[in-house]
């Protein structure tokens, strides 16, 4: 009799395993069946939500089911993180990933586990700019770079919020030159601006889209492209970057793409990486880039790749945060 009831057990253990398998391979093999969710570690308004729902509406169409952007902004992007960390692992659920992630998962306040997240699309970098009012004294950035070096911590320069890609790409810089500043942090890039101009601040970087308008009704100058390398893109062709003032460092740049949650079966993975693959060729995306000369194509479908790019980024960050005081 016990051996006939471990019979059994084992049986039907092995049935209710084949059941669900089969049950997986077939909700697999119909995904999408529903919309999905985008996470947005943001507000609406932002670059950042104009940027989810282009890609919604762009990457839906390629799925024939509609992406819903959801908003959950605050708390350093733990909000957006921890409602897709508490959703299945099923690939209707995904994760704005932006490289400030890498930076706001390395303060003492971010809940989530890491690890819980696969970058599985990287879809662009974004270009970033110094920039001041005309009002500014400082014509060039090595009339920055000189008043830091004369008021040691006095210089304001301001971005995005702690340990977001913005705040490292500005800590790298300045550590470059070997200068001490004040770093006034903000929620996005509009505020700077407006900061700047307003004679509030002294310095501030920004994508140049947002700096241009200004630079053309003579209210800005753009002193300075944060990249390797010079751009052939209008409004920045000619501007200067770090290594052309004998200053060549590693750059943190803002990637955009997407998480899912690990155990995100393979084959869903595949197919949301084929719809943002396709939706990249869209005559849709393509206006979005030749209205935006900060954004660079950047596309990457490889997920190991992705994840341990953005993991060694996280603990490099972790340990420029720690470095700087920021963080124990």
């Amino acid at each position: 009799m016990i051996v006939y009831r471990k019979y059994l057990t084992g049986l039907c253990a092995s049935v209710a395993m084949a059941v669900g398998l089969t049950s997986m391979a077939t909700a697999s093999e119909n995904w999408p069946e529903r919309r999905a969710e985008f996470i947005c570690a943001t507000s609406p308004g932002s670059g950042a939500a104009q940027w989810c729902q282009l890609m919604g509406r762009l990457v839906g169409d390629e799925l024939g089911q509609p992406v819903e952007v959801v908003f959950r902004a605050g708390g350093n992007g733990n909000e957006a993180a921890e409602y897709v960390a508490n959703r299945p692992a099923d690939g209707y659920t995904w994760l704005q990933r932006n490289s400030s992630f890498a930076g706001y998962m390395g303060l003492p306040t971010f809940r989530p586990d890491p690890n819980q997240f696969l970058n599985i699309v990287d879809v662009e970098k974004f270009l970033y700019v110094v920039a001041v009012s005309t009002n500014s004294p400082y014509e060039t950035f090595e009339d920055v770079i000189e008043d830091m070096k004369a008021r040691p911590g006095v210089v304001t320069a301001a971005g995005g919020a702690i340990g977001s890609a913005h705040h490292i790409h500005l800590l790298k810089l300045f550590e470059a030159f070997d200068v001490e500043w004040s770093f006034v942090p903000y929620q996005g890039s509009g505020e700077p601006l407006r900061d700047t101009l307003g004679g509030h601040l002294d310095v501030a970087m920004g994508p140049p889209g947002i700096w241009q308008p200004h630079v053309e009704n003579g209210a800005a100058r753009m002193l300075l492209l944060l990249n390797e390398e010079q751009v052939e893109l209008p409004g920045i062709g000619e501007l200067r970057v770090p290594a052309d003032l004998n200053e060549d460092y590693e750059f943190s740049h803002q990637i955009q793409g997407v998480f899912v949650k690990e155990g995100t079966p393979d084959d869903i993975q595949s197919k949301i990486q084929d719809a943002f693959e396709r939706a990249l060729e869209s005559d849709g995306y393509k206006e979005y880039l030749a209205n935006n000369t900060h954004v660079v194509p950047a596309f990457s479908r490889d997920t190991e790749a992705n994840t341990a790019r953005f993991h060694q980024l996280r603990e490099e960050i972790a340990r420029y945060l720690k470095e700087s005081g920021l963080t124990q």
